[in-house]
């Protein structure tokens, strides 16, 4: 049997608790954090499919104002006359409501699209950058910008462009391809707005993620803690502590397994757990019941060999359970201790009748035979192996505490404590009860043989239990015993 299972102690923080509450963490981080992880893709895609609208939307909304015919004239001419300037005022106007950075309109040269000639540059007033004026050509090398401008030129693609975390912040660039009244591409218009509030709100959207999903987490931990304990782990130690509490000292069954009221199975385990125990119960009473009913009938056989002590038996086995519960034994002690009184002279039963109902003193001959009856009774006995200390009752109680008694001439704590009960009750049945050849000894009587004893015939500490007895009874009644 599981070693673990035989110490379980209700008040140990239970195995089952710990894995139910592991479970339920990893489940409360897993789902919290799958929660998480897909709000702030959702999140980011939406953020971001709303900026790249708006930039294209933009863009798309100032080619409609844009010349393109003219575009390879200001380039020649490097002349901007009043239509021109009307453009660049609509850009400009632009770039200012929309809050851009710029917007620039410009001729990149094949193969590698990196010669850019400006036609058009305005840019935000309070930005870091100053306009370049028409006609200002440069050659810009940057992978994205030549490879999307690439794009533009030769497929006519719309182009949306995110950069993040850059000297110059972070933004997003639509590029759109400009057509003549020929429908040739001579130019791209790019628009570029500063995305770093986007950025900022991701940032947000993470710390207040993360915060939510902690409190959340938490509170799902300890809701579903709460309630799997009421529901589940409680009613399963509580059934679990009942078996072993039941298993370990076969009381009568609890019902507090009556009182769960779970409507599932683990209610309906609790009530067979309760309905086992309780057959269980009344078996081992009637087991017991059986026993001792066996035990007093050995023992009344026994007695019937003897004239002279009927009744002596059960009289001493009575008082030697009443000296077990005085000296605190628990209850099943008691109980055994009072069955092996009832059979300690079961050995008699081997002895001839003559010799146990013999008047005169015995020879020395005869008390050898006698004396062999402790060693009948061990024989007799030794095979309840369930309760080995019967026996010993049978085989020391004529044992001295002085070494100077029978069969081994043991002296005192060698001597099992049981026989040194079962002595003192043995004797003060023997000078209590009524003997055809003698009355019983008066209570002083009885008192100064057993204070003459103390220490040498008899256990000191069990002495002494039944002097106070005996002084606790002043009418002289414990000796009337059915």
């Amino acid at each position: 049997m599981n070693k673990d299972f035989m110490t379980f102690s209700p008040n140990k923080f239970p195995t089952i608790t710990k894995r139910v509450i592991l479970c339920i963490i990893l489940s409360g981080v897993f789902i919290c954090s799958l929660v998480f992880a897909t709000s702030y893709m959702s999140f980011n895609r939406h953020f971001r499919m709303q900026y790249d609208s708006n930039i294209s939307e933009i863009c798309a909304a100032a080619r409609e104002c844009l010349n393109p015919d003219d575009f390879q004239l200001y380039a020649a001419t490097l002349q901007a006359d009043e239509e021109y300037e009307s453009v660049l005022k609509i850009l400009q106007d632009f770039v200012d409501k929309f809050e851009l950075n710029l917007i620039y309109v410009s001729m990149v040269e094949p193969p590698d699209y990196t010669h850019i000639t400006y036609i058009y540059d305005p840019v935000r007033q309070d930005g870091k950058w100053s306009p370049y004026p028409l006609g200002y050509q440069e050659d810009y090398f940057e992978p994205n910008y030549n490879a999307s401008t690439k794009r533009v030129f030769e497929e006519g693609a719309s182009i949306v462009r995110h950069t993040i975390k850059t000297r110059s912040g972070s933004h997003i660039t639509a590029q759109l391809p400009v057509y003549n009244t020929e429908g040739k591409i001579i130019a791209v218009i790019g628009a570029q707005k500063n995305i770093q509030e986007f950025v900022n709100a991701r940032r947000s959207f993470l710390t207040y993620g993360i915060l939510t999903v902690i409190i959340f987490a938490t509170l799902f931990i300890i809701f579903f803690s709460i309630y799997f304990n009421l529901r589940f782990i409680k009613p399963i130690m509580q059934i679990t502590h009942e078996t072993n509490r039941f298993a370990s000292r076969h009381r009568k069954p609890s019902t507090k397994l009556l009182s769960l009221t779970n409507r599932d199975e683990i209610g309906t385990l609790a009530y067979s757990v309760y309905r086992m125990e309780d057959t269980i119960s009344a078996n081992i009473k009637s087991l017991k019941n059986m026993t001792t009913e066996t035990a007093l009938s050995l023992a009344t056989a026994i007695d019937a060999k003897d004239t002279c002590t009927h009744g002596h038996s059960i009289r001493a086995a009575t008082y030697a359970r009443r000296i077990a519960r005085a000296a605190r034994k628990t209850e099943a002690e008691c109980n055994n201790i009072y069955l092996a009184a009832l059979l300690h002279d079961v050995g008699k039963i081997g002895i001839p009748d003559n010799l146990i109902n013999k008047r005169g003193n015995l020879t020395e001959e005869e008390f050898e035979i006698l004396k062999t009856h402790t060693l009948i009774g061990k024989q007799i006995l030794q095979n309840i192996t369930e309760v080995p200390v019967i026996a010993d009752g049978a085989y020391y109680h004529h044992e001295r505490f002085d070494g100077q008694g029978y069969p081994n001439g043991l002296a005192g704590t060698d001597i099992p404590e049981i026989a040194r009960i079962i002595t003192v009750a043995d004797a003060y049945d023997a000078m209590t009860s009524k003997r055809s050849y003698r009355t019983p000894y008066t209570q002083d009587i009885v008192r100064s043989e057993f204070e003459k004893g103390r220490g040498t015939q008899f256990d000191p500490t069990f002495t002494d239990i039944i002097l106070k007895m005996i002084d606790e009874d002043k009418d002289y009644k414990m000796r009337e015993l059915e």
